[in-house]
């Protein structure tokens, strides 16, 4: 399927693998005129771009297609998480529901002429009928491994989405007066531990996604310390 000679949404996320930091989301309309310009500003696999040119981009990005995009706070995803939900049920409820809100924002021509949703794979279309039983438009979801190298919409979905993460970033990092390491690693966790041992772990709770192993590293750390 060559996506970029149709009219098609995209969507993808962002912060997914890092301990810090929310969750975002977002789908973007690209209509297949507007194709040539996002690939002159240089829209493409952002996984390719520096952050500053993310964030550039995205800039560009707002003021030519209709997108829709949704941060999922660590509060918010972590009472998910307890409530019984997995990563695959987060990422497959909130894509439809930005691919939803961005088609509604559509004018009825574009909304009619609609050929493609492109979704970055990240679970199988069973499992994704599973947590999503009706998903928006059905009969157009095609789910594509790096998605974003194939479709433009994908590929503004993703940049948008990474450029919102890494502003929320920003902003944790002024908060902590503090560079936040991202990802889940070694530097991550005593970063973590030290946070927790200044504000205590529900502080920390507050910012991370609980759920991810870096948690325990973050209490045996404190544990190994007090006991150093």
């Amino acid at each position: 399927m060559n996506y970029d000679t149709m009219n098609t949404i995209g969507s993808d996320e962002a912060g997914v693998g890092d301990y810090f930091g929310p969750m975002t989301v977002c789908a973007a309309y690209v209509p297949k005129d507007k194709v040539a310009l996002l690939k002159e500003l240089g829209v493409r696999d952002s996984k390719n771009l520096s952050n500053s040119t993310v964030k550039k981009i995205a800039g560009d990005i707002i003021h030519i297609v209709p997108y829709s995009l949704v941060i999922l706070d660590n509060p918010s995803y972590n009472e998910k998480i307890d409530q019984g939900w997995n990563i695959v049920k987060l990422k497959a409820v909130l894509h439809d529901h930005c691919i939803k809100n961005v088609h509604e924002k559509l004018t009825t021509d574009w909304k009619e002429t609609l050929e493609a949703i492109v979704i970055d794979q990240f679970t199988s279309e069973n499992a994704y009928r599973k947590y999503v039983p009706h998903p928006f438009r059905e009969d157009l979801i095609y789910q594509e491994t790096k998605a974003e190298s194939k479709s433009i919409a994908v590929a503004c979905a993703s940049i948008l989405a990474r450029s919102k993460y890494l502003e929320q970033m920003e902003n944790l990092n002024r908060n902590l007066k503090a560079e936040v390491p991202r990802g889940a690693s070694s530097k991550t966790d005593v970063f973590a531990a030290k946070l927790a041992k200044k504000h205590g772990l529900g502080y920390l709770d507050d910012i991370t996604k609980k759920h991810f192993k870096s948690r325990q590293k973050v209490i045996d750390l404190i544990n190994s310390r007090n006991h150093g």
